[in-house]
């Protein structure tokens, strides 16, 4: 492969990434924990929204740090779940290039 030719396909590798890391913006995926806390996040694991179930207040009225975990937990979750959708859309959009092109954003 002549270099003219491999600057084309990393010209556009990077076009296509950067539209998948523009969908990731609108996506959103959404981190749980013991069903008590959410926490939806977008594809960049970028917070959006966080939500206590009232049954949450009520079992840790008197242990701030319990509910404090599990915040954190739910956050976690959540931008684990968005890294894992990261990297499925860029392998879906640029094959194993993406999992090397998306590091890089």
């Amino acid at each position: 492969m002549n270099l003219q030719k491999l600057l084309k396909e990393a010209q556009k590798a990077q076009k296509k990434a950067a539209e998948v890391q523009e969908r990731l913006e609108a996506m959103t995926v959404v981190g749980s924990a013991q069903g008590l806390v959410e926490v939806e996040a977008n594809g960049h694991g970028r917070i959006l929204a966080l939500r206590l179930k009232p049954e949450a207040l009520k079992a840790f009225q008197d242990d701030p740090e319990g509910l404090e975990d599990l915040l954190l937990v739910a956050i976690q979750d959540a931008q684990r779940k968005a890294r894992e959708l990261s990297e499925k859309e860029m392998a879906r959009e640029l094959g194993g290039v993406g999992d090397m092109l998306g590091k890089l954003f």
